[in-house]
């Protein structure tokens, strides 16, 4: 029998032993509080709540008055350094009075037994009292007394949604914990005896009656004189509590998981410039739209601002669609010819044809399907034509482009519209791709940077320049800067050079195809903005492009920038914005046959079909010429008789003596359908 008790002692010890072993909390619950984003000053700009909508900040030892700290202990714990968990002669206080009177009139909770209840509520009897003290005996075994006083001052309850000393004195006091003065920390230990009845946003005279009973105390204790008491008693109670920061909550959202605090590079002007901005103008808008916008500080590719606003009436409202894929548009360009001044093939000086085009099954149209014939470089950048720009990417490759975005750290979703290839890879060119603001500005953060490509610093834990990638060379990038500082300005924007403090702005706009979406990308100084403006459910906007609904935005922000001082000017002192071709200068385009264009017709002579010549000029009645003939307009417009098979040149003359010229060649439908043709 004894033998048998000593082997149920054994077991009794080892499960004991084991129990104590383990940890009493997990990590999970250790780590369960608020998120907290930091700005670049290490100032607060975002706090959450956790799971639960409850604010739970953790305690900080060192970010606590120490007169606090002082105070808290003779109240609650007086021997809290000096006890295992269990205070032995508070417990025999406690059950003397339990016996004398049949109730629990003097407490024994120590702070620790205090943190026990707190991670997991017991009703208050004998036997929950008991297994609080087996579980503050285990807490005692693995924290420190300093932990333990941290997850106390993290958990306590400060009644309704607030937990902790330091969510209280930011809510209830609009400061931090750590200068307090002496009737501030009186309600601060006072709160949490009676948390609902003595809230000071509800009850203020249950606060103050709880602060003073307190402060008396203290008084007793000879923590604070006769005259720091009378000052304390007269002291307000504070009626309404303090919101805690919620701005750039988008980039808190992304950047901080809970129990963390991050320190981000956002500066807190320029975020609320930029939030303002946004919510300004989605307000103005007659239907729901969300615009959203990054600011880029170029040189160390920090993001300095980051927001997204929508209307929370409509769907997706709430969306941060700086992270969304959507088509890019035209914001592309600059990168196509990029690669074919990389090449060499062409400079900004280089003329290119604006005309109809087909690259295989691929047949791109600018966007307002006028043709401006023979162009420069910059004119075709500046001005957004889409031929050229095709032109030049059939020549370095679809696919190239595609490789060299990946490279330099963006994931375009797809190739094109197509699946054949080479002719879908055309296609990005005029956006026909899937990338995010966040890509776009870690391009043209490239851009500034003379080619330079690498991922944002978001926060003080990124490291943006552990790999780069050599996107541009230095000469391509300072051209494109210097095109696109040159492009002409939204309606109402004052050419730089005329404009008092006027921003430097080089930017890009695009829109996607059926008016979905619509880009601004800039540079500005130092910093580099992309914004969007759009539907988040994709849905068209017809007629609104990014030069109409982005681009203004984009000056506005780039107003807010001009306090900045900037290392980086692109302002262009010798060259201003290669205008296109006015009416009265513009040659014919002949929109069909396009140069070097095989027709095949069945008849020639009197009985043939013809070959209808179209032609856009800006001058009514040009005159056609064909080998060097005439060629009459009828009722059906310019229509040609070819005799034979063969080469025909074509020239059109307006009455201002502006010449185009052309070659087609005209084909026998039977000598194509013969075999060996």
């Amino acid at each position: 029998m004894r033998k048998l008790a000593g082997y149920l002692i054994l077991a009794g010890s080892a499960v004991l032993s084991l129990w104590f072993a383990q940890a009493p909390v997990s990590k999970s619950d250790l780590s369960a509080t608020s998120p907290i984003l930091l700005d670049q000053n290490e100032t607060w700009l975002n706090v959450r709540t956790i799971e639960g909508g409850t604010w739970r900040i953790g305690a900080d030892l060192e970010t606590i008055d120490p007169a606090f700290l002082d105070a808290l202990i003779e109240i609650e714990d007086r021997r809290f350094y000096t006890h295992s968990g269990v205070d032995g002669a508070a417990i025999l206080r406690a059950l003397k009075s339990w016996r004398e009177e049949g109730d629990i009139v003097s407490g024994a909770s120590t702070i620790t037994m205090q943190l026990v209840r707190q991670y997991k509520p017991r009703p208050r009897t004998m036997r929950s009292k008991m297994i609080e003290s087996f579980e503050a005996l285990r807490f005692e075994l693995h924290f420190t007394k300093s932990e333990i006083l941290e997850q106390y001052l993290t958990r306590i309850s400060y009644g309704g949604n607030i937990e902790g000393i330091e969510a209280a004195s930011r809510i209830y006091l609009g400061k931090s914990a750590k200068y307090l003065s002496h009737d501030e920390i009186a309600l601060l230990i006072a709160l949490p005896q009676a948390p609902e009845a003595r809230r000071p946003d509800r009850n203020a005279q249950g606060a103050k009656g709880g602060r003073d009973r307190i402060l008396k105390r203290l008084a007793q204790a000879g923590l604070l004189n006769s005259q720091a008491l009378t000052e304390s008693l007269a002291a307000p109670i504070p009626l309404a509590k303090t919101e805690l920061p919620n701005a750039a909550w988008l980039t808190a959202e992304r950047l901080v998981d809970q129990g963390r605090t991050v320190r981000s590079f956002i500066e807190p002007a320029l975020q609320r410039s930029l939030e303002n901005r946004l919510s300004d103008y989605v307000d103005g808008l007659p239907e729901p739209v969300n615009a959203s916008a990054i600011i880029v500080h170029a040189p160390t590719r920090e993001v300095r601002a980051h927001t997204a606003i929508g209307r929370h009436d409509h769907d997706g409202g709430w969306l941060d669609m700086t992270a969304a894929i959507r088509s890019p548009g035209s914001t592309l360009k600059p990168f196509v010819y990029a690669l074919g001044m990389d090449d060499g093939l062409i400079g900004q000086d280089t003329r290119l044809r604006d005309a109809p085009s087909r690259f295989g099954s691929y047949r791109p149209e600018n966007f307002d399907r006028r043709y401006y014939g023979d162009v420069t470089m910059a004119q075709a950048l500046q001005h957004s034509l889409n031929v050229p720009a095709v032109g030049i990417l059939d020549r370095v490759g679809g696919r190239r482009l595609d490789a060299t975005l990946r490279a330099a750290g963006v994931s375009p979703s797809q190739t094109g519209p197509g699946a054949d290839g080479a002719d879908a890879g055309l296609a990005l060119a005029l956006g026909g791709t899937g990338l995010s603001a966040r890509d776009l500005a870690v391009l043209y953060t490239a851009i500034a940077n003379d080619g330079l490509a690498a991922s944002l610093k978001w926060t003080s834990e990124d490291s943006a320049f552990d790999e780069s990638f050599t996107l541009l060379q230095k000469d391509t990038a300072k051209t494109l800067r210097d095109i696109m500082a040159a492009a002409p300005r939204p309606a109402g924007i004052l050419p730089t050079y005329l404009g008092f403090k006027a921003p430097d702005v080089g930017y890009k706009t695009g829109t996607s195809y059926g008016f979905r979406d619509s880009w601004a990308a800039g540079l500005s100084g130092d910093y580099v903005v992309i914004v969007w403006v759009g539907r988040p459910d994709g849905g068209p906007r017809p007629g609104v492009t990014g030069r109409d609904a982005a681009a203004p935005l984009l000056f506005e922000i780039a107003n807010d920038l001009t306090y900045k001082s900037a290392k980086k000017s692109l302002r262009v002192e010798n060259r201003t914005t290669e205008k296109l071709a006015s009416a009265d200068e513009a040659a014919p385009v002949i929109l069909f046959p396009a140069d070097g264009t095989e027709i095949a017709i069945s008849d020639f002579g009197e009985d043939s079909e013809g070959v209808d010549l179209v032609i856009q000029s800006a001058y009514e009645n040009p005159r056609l010429y064909v080998d060097d003939k005439p060629v009459e307009r009828t009722r059906h417009g310019f229509r040609f008789l070819p005799d034979a098979p063969g080469f025909y040149n074509l020239v059109v003359v307006d009455k201002k003596g502006h010449k185009t010229r052309g070659t087609f060649r005209v084909l026998s439908t039977e000598d194509i359908s013969h075999p060996g043709f």
